[in-house]
């Protein structure tokens, strides 16, 4: 394995292949979110595969390795200490994947507010879903964001975020996935500000996107440009062909889970601690919709 050098609380993440008997995988271990996220693994020794990123983890103190992988490979996974939190639609070009993660640190895997974060989830799904988008209000637009707009995006996210799983408030960071596979959506008022925007992370490869990086000024909620931006983008998508669209959504934010619920969006299971986000480690809900 490649050497790993991580700083607790860093937002830079260290990408490494690993090759060892009977398999092979590409992994990100994350200072900040203190997880190792294996991104794609080939071959039929999962067990061992999970070992040695495990070894590897707990000398750097992370806590949580998890993956999104095809659903027959679930039993090897569990084998290796694995379990399922959650599955995500279509993810493998119109074949589920299961996120399966291993708790290296037992605190991780508590749930303290679980009874809140459910209660917020039944309330949301006990009403009709109502998939309407609002109008912007006079003199608003938007538009599918440029390179030359990275420095207002990076500071309205840093403004939004206390902390965030990616380094989104790095323009260049913006500028590279702007120019690779994702998409990005910016709301300006009439006075020309960037006040609100989303993002899809795309992998054209399996047709699927992530739809992520909400994110309005405080002074400016309330006002529909989350269900704007992600109408928004379902149609960017589907010019492109992609099909799968899923998001992981903080399970204590009754907003944004709305949003997604209204817009047709299946809850199918939660992600416990899996980033650090607004400051703090948190539950992830994953929601799934296939366009059709």
């Amino acid at each position: 394995m490649t050497a790993v050098r991580i700083t607790a609380g860093s937002e830079i993440d260290t990408r490494l292949s690993v090759d060892g008997q009977g398999y092979r995988a590409r992994a990100v271990f994350s200072g900040l979110n203190r997880r190792v996220h294996i991104l794609d693994y080939e071959g039929s020794n999962l067990i061992g595969m999970v070992e040695e990123l495990a070894e590897k983890a707990l000398d750097l103190k992370l806590g949580k390795i998890f993956v999104k992988a095809p659903v027959e490979d679930r039993a090897a996974l569990e084998a290796a200490g694995m379990q399922a939190e959650a599955t995500i639609s279509g993810y493998f070009n119109g074949k589920p994947a299961v996120v399966m993660s291993r708790f290296l640190d037992q605190n991780r895997r508590q749930r303290p507010a679980a009874e809140e974060e459910e209660s917020i989830l039944r309330k949301i799904r006990s009403r009709p879903a109502d998939p309407s988008v609002p109008a912007l209000p006079d003199g608003y637009l938007m538009r599918v964001a440029r390179p030359e707009d990275a420095d207002e995006l990076a500071a309205l996210y840093d403004t939004v975020f206390k902390s965030y799983p990616f380094p989104i408030t790095d323009p260049g960071f913006l500028i590279e996935t702007m120019l690779s596979d994702v998409v990005y959506r910016i709301v300006r008022d009439d006075g020309g500000s960037l006040i609100a925007a989303a993002s899809a992370d795309t992998i054209r490869a399996h047709h699927n996107a992530e739809m992520t990086d909400f994110a309005t000024l405080p002074d400016r909620r309330g006002l529909g440009l989350a269900q704007h931006t992600l109408a928004a983008l379902e149609e960017d998508m589907a010019e492109r062909d992609i099909r799968y669209l899923y998001t992981i959504a903080r399970a204590r934010s009754a907003g944004m889970n709305r949003v997604f619920y209204n817009r047709g969006y299946e809850w199918t299971g939660t992600l416990v601690k899996n980033c650090h986000i607004a400051g703090r480690f948190e539950n992830m809900h994953v929601w799934c919709k296939t366009l059709r």
